[in-house]
């Protein structure tokens, strides 16, 4: 597949190649929403105003006039799919600003920490290999999680206590492997 997609961005170029791509898609959009009567999704903020290319007319096949679909010899029956309103919400950050989110990390470290300290627990006692290991890599918290609702330390003492470890969370992974080219 992907020789094929080289080729065609030799032929055509990668714009020309991406506008004939976004003319296909938006015509097969078109035609799966009157034939599926999708209902519109409702704005939730005003958007700024998209900015119009003058783009050329293409042809496009007509479509299929059966009640049954053969995709990938996969045969649908269009007939007894059920439609169903759908709505979906995305959370809302509760931090939009970097420095708001350092200012709720360093307030709920301390507040750990004063609560830690009054129970008579020191951060080493949370830092063993142990927890380490079952909040960072088995439910993939971060380092600053840690820090903040346990250890009551900066991020950074848990890092190094992970790293002295052997262990290292998703987003260091991840991380590694993007750099590493991986």
């Amino acid at each position: 597949m992907d020789q094929d997609i080289y080729a065609l961005v030799a032929k055509y170029g990668f714009k020309n190649l991406h506008i004939r791509l976004l003319e296909i898609m938006r015509d097969e959009y078109s035609y799966l929403q009157t034939h599926f009567q999708i209902a519109p999704v409702k704005e939730i903020a005003p958007l700024a105003q998209p900015i119009l290319k003058k783009i050329r007319k293409s042809r496009v096949k007509s479509p299929v006039a059966t009640s049954e679909v053969k995709i990938d010899n996969v045969q649908l029956d269009l007939e007894n799919v059920e439609l169903r309103d759908v709505i979906v919400t995305v959370p809302e950050n509760k931090y939009r600003d970097p420095k708001e989110m350092k200012e709720y990390q360093r307030a709920a470290v301390e507040a750990k920490r004063k609560e830690n300290e009054e129970a008579g627990l020191q951060p080493s006692y949370f830092l063993t290999r142990e927890n380490l290991k079952q909040w960072i890599e088995i439910e993939g918290k971060t380092y600053a999680w840690v820090a903040r609702e346990k250890a009551g330390c900066p991020e950074t003492q848990v890092a190094a206590q992970a790293q002295m470890m052997g262990l290292k969370s998703r987003i260091s992974k991840t991380k590694g492997r993007i750099m590493s080219g991986n």
